[in-house]
């Protein structure tokens, strides 16, 4: 996870409040990169109370709160994660403007959390708002608005809004190829969600080579073994079966569950 401190402004705070505190932020960021998500949330909780102490709309205050958040994600901590970036959006906005890059990260940050937690229509504004941002600051052609295609596809899909979600996953999908090439763990994903869309579609043919090739991607990245690779691999005998191909299906169900016996145990 990659957090990034906003530059300084000039206030009247005093020099060693804000060396602590750019103190405690870089902890928490280290702390984080690490994987200890512990120690990065407890830095990160001290620097919001430090910030506190910064003028009333300090963006400083903003993008500490956005950095808590994402550790927030990390933890799974869905609830807590959006109530602080909707304060770091709040405060962000009425520093930078409505259409910064800063409200759209954060924007996208909510998106994130929300389809994380399972709320796909509530998402769906934060997806455009941030999309928009994007596309206006960093083009259409942009990997970061590729990402809000596939965002706002996976939310149709999950609503079962079927053909809303096929054009952005596509779109999506034939970014990600274009930049990344086919050796992308990320175009595996835009394609796996398409190829679900095709499916409750009935439109089997078209879903089989994408899962197909989402499947090839994960075994490469991922390995042979990783959950990634049996969820692609579980969709696609499960499309088998619904094509009647069921002799194609049985070898996938048993490489699945060979990776399922050796999968380690959950304590």
């Amino acid at each position: 996870m990659c957090c990034a401190v906003a530059g300084f402004l000039a206030v009247s705070v005093s020099a060693d409040s804000e060396a602590d505190w750019q103190k405690l932020v870089l902890s928490g960021i280290q702390a984080a990169g690490a994987g200890n998500f512990a120690n990065s949330e407890a830095s990160l909780l001290k620097a919001t109370q430090l910030a506190e102490h910064f003028p009333p709309g300090d963006p400083r205050t903003g993008t500490t709160l956005n950095t808590l958040g994402l550790v927030y994600k990390e933890e799974k901590k869905y609830g807590d994660a959006e109530k602080t970036f909707q304060q770091a959006l709040g405060i962000l906005e009425k520093a930078y403007g409505p259409t910064s890059l800063d409200v759209g990260n954060v924007s996208f940050n909510i998106a994130a959390v929300l389809l994380a937690d399972g709320h796909f229509d509530t998402a769906v504004p934060y997806i455009e708002r941030s999309r928009a941002v994007y596309e206006k600051i960093l083009g259409a052609d942009s990997l970061k608005t590729a990402s809000t295609y596939c965002m706002i596809g996976e939310a149709y899909r999950n609503l079962k809004r079927f053909s809303e979600a096929e054009g952005p996953l596509k779109q999506c999908a034939d970014m990600r190829e274009e930049s990344g090439g086919v050796d992308n763990p990320d175009l595996a994903d835009a394609l796996y969600n398409l190829a679900l869309v095709f499916e409750h579609q009935g439109k089997y043919a078209l879903a089989d080579p994408r899962l197909k090739m989402a499947e090839k991607i994960r075994e490469l990245k991922f390995g042979v073994t990783s959950p990634e690779f049996a969820e692609a691999l579980e969709a696609h005998a499960a499309l088998l079966r619904l094509m009647n191909r069921d002799a194609e299906a049985a070898r996938d169900e048993a490489m699945l569950a060979a990776i399922r016996r050796a999968a380690p145990k959950a304590k």
